[in-house]
């Protein structure tokens, strides 16, 4: 991983977008097809819920610590600040004092929950703000049945077992001193 993974309903709707792109009777390569698609599949998953108790399929462990998940629809692992085309989710609302600032050289992984496609689109606007799970230098998501993931944007099934995420290494990042 180098930027983020994801476990739930973002998964699933890059999953499907990724499925119909395969598909022998995908004709269209417009930016503006592909992001009809996306609003497609996420509305679809607005009434169909996929990813509907996805705190029941698997269990969150931050540095060994099991971390009980809310009815969320989705558990985000970041590495960058930005996720789900341009979303700084980590820095939205209101900063709690459990969790420090969101950092490149620090080594934490930042987790955070969403509960729906539509939350999806909410935090795509700013109108709302994640469910902060949690920071650790060392995630383990246990699957405990078959569930969309994505890593870096490459969706695919999962079946059951154990996914664990520790920071590895870092490459010299640069930066606007302005930002």
């Amino acid at each position: 991983m180098n930027n983020y993974a994801s476990v739930g309903v973002d998964a699933l709707v890059a999953l499907n977008f990724h499925k119909t792109r395969e598909s022998k009777f995908y004709l269209f390569g417009s930016r503006l097809i592909n992001r009809f698609l996306y609003l497609i599949y996420g509305a679809k998953d607005i009434l169909e819920r996929g990813c509907e108790n996805l705190h029941k399929k698997i269990e969150l462990y931050l540095d060994g610590k099991q971390i009980p998940l809310p009815e969320v629809e989705a558990v985000i692992i970041m590495n960058i600040p930005s996720w789900g085309g341009g979303v700084f989710a980590w820095d939205m609302g209101t900063p709690e004092k459990k969790f420090s600032a969101q950092r490149y050289d620090d080594g934490m992984l930042e987790v955070i929950g969403v509960y729906s496609s539509f939350h999806i689109a909410q935090l795509q606007i700013g109108m709302s703000e994640p469910v902060r799970l949690g920071q650790a230098k060392n995630v383990m998501l246990q699957l405990l049945e078959r569930v969309p993931i994505q890593i870096d944007g490459e969706p695919w099934d999962q079946q059951p077992g154990d996914i664990n995420i520790v920071h590895h290494n870092q490459a010299v990042v640069l930066r606007n001193s302005g930002s």
